[in-house]
């Protein structure tokens, strides 16, 4: 570190050492930068030995050196003639003045004005932090809705498993030879399926979970205009060869009502609505079917 330290110095003496001298030499050759021509008017005064008398000497020693000093002076100004052809040196003698007139007069400082969408202020970036919030938001929404959806179907088969398990032999058939994790399976979420088999007469049972999408920020925005509820979906296949095909329907009364006019089955076979509570349901359902038998024994 020492060492380098000294080569510095010696760095910054030698290129000192260097610019003075460099000044010096400059000043030298702008002093003596007509040097050439004294020396040459010197030569030319000097007495000339010559072998002819004294005066025609004199005589002829002063008409050439009045034309020596004419010839000079018409050589400076030729010599130099040059520098004033704009053609060739454009700005020759205004770069002079120019830099007198600078050297004079301090240059003015301008200060430009900065728009104010690049100026770095908070309230430039609203809409990225509004953009951000918004996704924050989402993404909490997103895990509380999913978290929350799963919580309401584990809690609804764990009410219903003991039931599923006195009337089939199989809950929670994933389609494997090997059924690890028996329960209900995820097709996404918000929705959850259930399939029970090994009954008689009965193919299998298939139990859908159609939750409210309370993962999704825009479905729950939508549901406060249109309340949404959750839904369970059963369907259950009878053996085609075991029984006589029939109709049978329970729902609320609204939906009993709308069911008997879109479905051609229900309107001809079950023209008859019975209240729920007859059958130990709430009174708000209402049950239709086309045998009294099979109400009474599947109810």
């Amino acid at each position: 570190m020492r060492l380098f330290l000294a080569l510095v110095v010696v760095h910054i003496a030698l290129v000192g050492t260097h610019v003075w001298a460099s000044a010096h030499y400059r000043d030298e050759m702008e002093d003596s930068e007509f040097a050439e021509f004294e020396d040459f008017e010197e030569d030319e005064s000097a007495p000339v030995e010559v072998t002819t008398s004294s005066q025609s000497v004199d005589a002829v020693d002063g008409n050439g050196q009045d034309d020596d000093e004419i010839a000079v002076v018409e050589d400076e100004e030729s010599e130099f003639d040059h520098f004033q052809d704009d053609e060739e040196f454009e700005g020759y003698d205004s770069d002079r003045l120019g830099s007198k007139v600078d050297e004079k007069e301090a240059p003015k400082i301008t200060i430009t004005k900065v728009p104010l969408h690049l100026r770095s202020n908070w309230d430039s970036f609203y809409l990225e932090m509004l953009m951000i919030a918004g996704l924050v938001v989402y993404f909490i929404n997103f895990f509380a809705g999913q978290t929350k959806n799963y919580k309401l179907a584990n809690v609804w088969y764990s009410t219903h498993k003991s039931l599923l398990e006195e009337n089939f032999s199989l809950v929670g058939d994933d389609g494997r030879v090997e059924n690890e994790s028996p329960g209900l399976m995820k097709e996404s979420d918000s929705q959850y399926t259930l399939w029970c088999s090994g009954r008689t007469c009965c193919e299998g049972m298939l139990v859908e979970l159609k939750m409210i999408k309370r993962q999704d920020l825009v479905a729950v925005i939508a549901q406060l205009m249109r309340p949404v509820q959750d839904q369970v979906h059963i369907r259950v296949d009878m053996g085609k060869d075991e029984m006589d095909t029939f109709v049978f329907c329970v729902a609320t009364k609204k939906t009993a009502v709308k069911l008997a006019k879109d479905m051609a089955d229900v309107s001809v076979y079950c023209p008859e609505r019975r209240a729920g509570d007859k059958f130990g349901l709430p009174a708000s359902l209402n049950v239709l079917s086309e045998l009294a038998e099979v109400s009474q024994t599947m109810l």
